[in-house]
């Protein structure tokens, strides 16, 4: 059993280092390791280690999370109460021994998206191995529309996808050179209400720990060369507007053109 007992609602993520040296109740090379729990959250569990099965149980001994790594690292997210729960390491293959792992726990967030657009705050991290560095976050779209998504992290990749596995939009920061472009000339994406998963790819070689922040703002401007669209109404009184000055120009004219001292004045006729 690990010595450190990590408080995950207290960290933004921290690391399992070990060696699976314990015979497991399956017969497979086995490690336990514990960490607490003190306000409710969601939180990832992700193995970077290939032939390599995680358990999350909680205090009743219940699988609340597992993954099963086998050719690439592989990740579990479950939503935790307060208590103490315990990481089981396990090897995929009986026989294979005092094998080193790196179990990772991050927070999970719940971003909340309205018309009014939605945030969230990350950190970068210089990964090593297997570990792709692939981070995981949870979007809840209650007011659907038009967005535009503003990463401040260069070289990042990031795609929303639906329950159903399908990509509802995606972009990079692959050229910093546009990252300060207008808002209302980056590319915009149209999603529905619904629950999506963020998934975030930060580069590889950051030095330490780099902050970033995610906006996801409403577009709801138009471009300044756009034009805009006339109303019936306005288009009515325009053209109405417009004859009148003609009609007053021909009027004027009419009137310099006749006045003579033969000119016969103008007579009304009554029809009775």
């Amino acid at each position: 059993m690990g010595v450190t007992v990590p408080n995950a609602s207290t960290m933004n993520w921290f690391q399992f280092r070990g060696i699976t040296n314990e015979l497991g109740p399956n017969g497979a090379s086995t490690d336990y390791r514990q960490f607490t729990v003190s306000k409710s959250g969601e939180f990832n569990f992700k193995i970077n280690d290939i032939n390599t099965n995680i358990k999350i149980v909680d205090q009743n001994n219940k699988v609340v999370a597992e993954a099963k790594a086998k050719n690439e690292s592989a990740s579990a997210n479950a939503k935790l109460g307060p208590g103490t729960y315990t990481a089981i390491i396990s090897q995929a293959t009986r026989g294979v021994n005092n094998r080193e792992y790196t179990l990772e726990v991050t927070e999970r967030q719940n971003i909340m998206m309205l018309a009014s657009g939605g945030s969230m705050k990350g950190t970068a991290r210089q990964v090593a191995g297997n570990d792709p560095g692939v981070q995981k976050h949870t979007l809840n779209v209650v007011q659907g529309g038009e967005f535009v998504a503003n990463m401040s992290l260069p070289y990042t990749r990031w795609a929303i996808v639906g329950k159903d596995g399908k990509v509802a939009a995606s972009g990079d920061t692959m050229d910093p050179t546009k990252m300060g472009q207008d808002m209302l000339k980056k590319p915009s994406f149209k999603i529905t209400p619904g629950q999506y998963e963020l998934v975030v790819v930060p580069p590889k070689n950051v030095a330490g720990e780099v902050p970033y922040q995610m906006n996801f703002l409403p577009k709801i401007a138009k471009d300044a060369t756009d034009t805009t669209e006339e109303r019936p109404i306005d288009k009515i009184l325009r053209e109405r507007e417009s004859r009148l000055r003609d009609w007053a120009a021909q009027d004027a004219s009419k009137s310099a053109t006749s006045g003579s001292s033969t000119s016969k004045p103008y007579k009304m006729a009554v029809i009775t």
